[in-house]
């Protein structure tokens, strides 16, 4: 259960990739602790479809007054490949769910004019592709299952094809992988295809070539495969299917969730809303290079722990997927990559106000792992309260944090339960409490590594804010004092028992305990996470320094899988946050934050009377004129 080596390392050498060019991260990360992020999301971008089948008018099933699933479902079924079904600004009630179809986009008039009022009682609202991997062979590999590699050999090739997948999974190694965490054993941690939760750790590539018992494959493998390595082959049930530029209204009568993407590649959600959910806002499962940006994810009827948490949840080795720019608020998690997700980025992204409403006070999680084995994953840029890899359903590794801004607790605002006006006013003062608004101040861990996750990177973040300084116990009169780092065993102090307090401290960084209760001396706590970190450059506003690793470059690049600035980015400072970032208005960070896109956009996007954003990307990310809602489409 414990690797012991991995001590923290320099490394000054410009260092080649696993796809033999040099990376961005090169001579910061050992290639050894890193991935080409650069080969995340759709090759060239969400296709710009032009060419539209078919146009839906709102007004023919009465802008909301009867069903119009049938409808759209017909056109989406009937449009030729690589066009839009168009749907009008208005209303359109759903009564079950729509499924988009390979090669299709079905594209609304902006997510404040065209509403998908959603009325189904199970499933999806909008799915892109649906069902599990039907699975009719695992062909052992024979040789090729290592990290870099594009080529494998397999004992039986039947059934594999250009233009087909593979899940590369092996047997867990039971050094750093385990399904066992502090809320039982995860059986169905790699899906539920029969391994029982003996193989959750792996990656899902595209066949490129097939000669005879030779497979080659992109991208190169993200690690060594090396116990009992199996190439299991499957095809997707969608390709290239998109969902932009509309919203989904729920209504709470029992959706699982408002997206869903289930063995689809290249596929893509851009520009919509999701306006509350019922259960997740997305779910992404055995899917491969899609993405999901430019969106807005909003409230949720269910705040408590479940099968579900209101957030963009990325399973089942789904691999190469972007989350970038997207706004998520108020919900009970923002986003969670779990069971054997790989190689995703979760970029740039604005996450503000989550909240459980049987302990409204608890911080709890912007981006999580939370089930076995999430690896090699990006968390780049995000401006977020809360960073946490927990050791509820097992383990996690190989994470990078990059470039974030963390501010270690978020504003909780009124109401719990339900869908009603967003109250927050009055707040109190000095981080007191107020009537209707407050600041979680239970669990306040900037960041936390449970203790069943391994060789991580932390680089150039920026951790707290002037929230976080000026947290106060309860909120009640006393301030609350603020400690860098606690590790469950020593280590460096704060350490071992008693080392961490639930309610009355705050902290930057919090390594190995076994669960979010824990307060140290736990027997299953571990200094593993802390003694294969790899920490360079953050800077955390409790002692208000920058830790540099010794004998590493202390020039980071602006990102790890971007080359250059972005269209979308506009004007703002390139990069956001860092060390070696000045000016920003949060003058506990010392200057080395700035707001990202997403953020600027929530802070200057006007909101209806329930406090939703009346959210249009164009407007915010500097593409077109605002266009104006029409007042009669929001339903109240």
């Amino acid at each position: 259960m414990r690797r012991t080596t991995l001590l923290l390392f320099s490394l000054i050498l410009l260092c080649l990739s696993t796809s033999a060019h040099a990376q961005l991260w090169s001579g910061v990360l050992d290639p050894s602790r890193a991935i080409d992020w650069t080969q995340s999301g759709i090759p060239g971008g969400i296709p710009n479809r032009a060419t539209i089948c078919a146009t839906i008018n709102a007004a023919t099933y009465g802008n909301g007054a009867s069903d119009a699933t049938a409808g759209i479902q017909a056109a989406l079924n009937s449009c030729p490949a690589n066009q839009v079904v168009s749907l009008s600004s208005g209303t359109f009630r759903i009564n079950s769910g729509l499924r988009i179809p390979s090669n299709v986009t079905l594209r609304g008039n902006g997510a404040i004019n065209t509403i998908l009022d959603a009325h189904g009682t199970s499933g999806a609202v909008v799915s892109l592709g649906i069902g599990n991997p039907s699975i009719s062979g695992n062909p052992s590999i024979s040789s090729g299952a290592t990290k870099g590699s594009t080529s494998i050999t397999v004992s039986n090739a039947a059934g594999i094809n250009v233009g087909s997948y593979l899940m590369i999974t092996e047997l867990n190694d039971s050094s750093f992988v385990t399904i066992t965490g502090d809320n039982g054993n995860c059986t169905w941690c790699d899906g539920g295809l029969g391994w029982n939760g003996t193989r959750v750790r792996g990656q899902i590539v595209e066949v490129t070539s097939v000669s005879g018992n030779t497979i080659g494959f992109t991208p190169a493998l993200y690690s060594n495969f090396a116990l009992t390595p199996l190439a299991t082959p499957f095809t997707m049930n969608a390709k290239y299917a998109g969902a932009e530029n509309f919203q989904v209204y729920a209504n709470n009568t029992g959706y699982t969730t408002n997206f869903q993407m289930q063995e689809c590649a290249y596929c893509w959600i851009s520009g919509v809303e999701g306006n509350y959910a019922d259960g997740d806002h997305v779910q992404v499962g055995w899917s491969y290079r899609g993405q999901i940006v430019n969106s807005y994810f909003s409230n949720a009827f269910s705040h408590v722990a479940g099968t579900t948490d209101a957030d963009v949840f990325i399973v089942n080795k789904t691999s190469g997927f972007l989350v970038q720019n997207n706004i998520l608020e108020r919900l009970h998690g923002s986003i969670i990559l779990n069971w054997g997700a790989a190689g995703n980025v979760v970029a740039y992204n604005y996450m503000l106000g989550n909240f459980d409403s049987s302990a409204p006070n608890l911080l709890m999680f912007g981006t999580a792992t939370h089930g076995a084995h999430p690896q090699w994953n990006l968390y780049e840029g995000n401006v977020t309260h809360e960073m946490g890899f927990d050791s509820t359903w097992g383990s996690s590794s190989h994470g990078t944090l990059y470039r974030n801004w963390v501010k270690g607790t978020t504003k909780v605002c009124n109401p719990l339960t339900g869908r009603g006006a967003i109250i927050c006013s009055p707040m109190g003062v000095q981080g007191q409490g107020g009537v209707n608004g407050w600041w979680a101040v239970q669990a306040n861990r900037a960041i936390t590594m449970n203790a069943l996750q391994s060789t991580y990177n932390f680089v150039g973040n920026v951790i707290g804010s002037t929230e976080m300084a000026n947290l106060h116990i309860g909120n009640g009169a006393t301030p609350m004092p603020q400690v860098d780092r606690v590790v469950a065993v020593c280590g460096p102090p704060p350490c071992g028992s008693g080392s961490r307090s639930y309610a009355n401290v705050s902290y930057a960084y919090s390594f190995g305990y076994w669960g979010s209760g824990d307060t140290g001396g736990s027997a299953n706590d571990s200094l593993v996470p802390y003694s294969t970190l790899f920490l360079h450059g953050d800077y955390s506003i409790v002692p208000g320094i920058i830790t540099w690793n010794t004998g590493t470059t202390h020039t980071l690049p602006a990102s790890f899988y971007l080359s250059l600035k972005p269209s979308w980015w506009g004007t703002m400072p390139w990069p956001a946050a860092g060390p070696d970032v000045t000016g920003g208005s949060d003058t506990a960070v010392m200057g080395h934050a700035y707001a990202n896109p997403a953020n600027v956009c929530y802070n200057t996007t006007p909101k209806d009377s329930n406090g939703i954003l009346l959210f249009d990307p164009n407007t915010c990310y500097g593409k077109n004129p605002p266009p104006q809602p029409p007042t009669n489409l929001r339903i109240q």
